[in-house]
């Protein structure tokens, strides 16, 4: 799981680079396209690369139509605000996945995570601060990457009962690499050599981190792994500031605090009750 923080930030920072230079589209596309590639290669070398049978379409259309929106909102946030209150807002995900576990997974959420969850949306308030001075459309967007990896996370564990980690990942791909083909082809920028590394890498570090973290959730208590996943603020904090000269101000460590301490609260202490 550390290995997964690791990679996560290294995509974030690769992903900021990149589409500072390049159009949405075209990094959106590539970052699908050797994403795919690396996840074949990955589940090859772990033995997964099979058992794409599924009897749930339904389900991997609609987790694909979200990873369609996901990425460029993704990177479309990663591109206008600080990478401090990116990551903040991205650790909505644990609140989200609170409200759609009871309707998608028909389980009860412990009493005192709502209070954790109202409380965690204030942080996300105190974060974002909409005032006209500061609030940006892409603090909403980053909001949406944290529900839309939140609805993720739940549909997976719906799936993972029928359905193998390989195609759980291998279709959030082929949508996305359709719909952003012309796109990418009307506003292509070829890369220089560098970059074309640097799109290999996030493709690799997207992917590679992912992989880890269903690794991390098969060989460890959940209670145990989100922990640490946490680390990944202060990774994305240290490299804004070594980058981009990005130093959080007081309210957004005070709402960094406040969204961090909530979400430990809901992964290690707001276990779910079967519903009855």
């Amino acid at each position: 799981m550390f290995l997964a923080t690791v990679f996560f930030s290294a995509s974030d920072v690769l992903g900021k680079f990149l589409i500072a230079d390049y159009p949405l589209a075209e990094v959106t596309w590539l970052r699908s396209i050797f994403g795919l590639a690396i996840l074949i290669i990955i589940s090859g070398a772990f033995g997964q690369a099979n058992g794409l049978r599924t009897r749930h379409w339904g389900w991997h259309l609609f987790r694909s139509g979200i990873a369609v929106v996901l990425l460029p909102a993704i990177f479309y946030g990663l591109n206008h605000i600080p990478l401090a209150e990116f990551i903040a807002i991205i650790f909505a995900a644990p609140f989200f996945v609170a409200i759609l576990t009871p309707l998608l997974l028909g389980e009860r959420v412990a009493g005192k995570a709502w209070l954790a969850i109202a409380m965690g949306f204030c942080g996300i308030l105190i974060v974002t601060r909409p005032t006209p001075d500061h609030f940006h459309i892409a603090h909403l967007t980053t909001l949406f990457c944290a529900a839309s990896t939140a609805t993720l996370s739940v549909t997976a564990r719906r799936l993972i009962k029928t359905d193998s980690l390989f195609a759980l990942n291998f279709y959030l791909y082929p949508a996305g690499i359709l719909v952003y083909l012309i796109p990418t082809i009307q506003g292509w920028r070829t890369p220089d050599p560098l970059d074309w590394l640097l799109f290999v890498a996030l493709g690799f570090t997207a992917t590679a981190a992912l992989w880890c973290v269903i690794l991390a959730v098969r060989h460890a208590k959940p209670a145990f792994v989100a922990p640490i996943d946490y680390i990944r603020i202060v990774w994305t904090i240290a490299v804004g500031w070594l980058f981009w000269s990005e130093v959080p101000d007081a309210m957004t460590w005070l709402g960094i605090l406040v969204i961090a301490a909530c979400g430990l609260y809901i992964v290690t202490n707001g276990r779910r009750e079967p519903a009855r």
